[in-house]
């Protein structure tokens, strides 16, 4: 069962969990970069609805937490 443990921890592994960790990291942070640049240029296009989606957000984020307070 040490044997086991000594190979889950070598420091090898360590790096490469961390490296993986780290480029999943960079291609979220691509997705959300992106999905914001696209959420910005149909706002700009539509300033309406993005006007309405984002009162009708806040009030439902309003609900909920006033849910929970009370």
């Amino acid at each position: 069962m040490s044997s086991t443990k000594e190979k889950l921890l070598t420091k090898e592994n360590y790096e490469n969990v961390i490296n993986s960790l780290n480029d999943e990291r960079e291609k979220l942070e691509n997705e959300v970069r992106k999905e914001y640049r696209n959420a910005r240029h149909y706002v700009r296009k539509h300033p309406e609805q993005g006007v309405g989606i984002s009162f009708l957000g806040g009030l439902i984020i309003g609900f909920v937490v006033a849910k929970l307070l009370d």
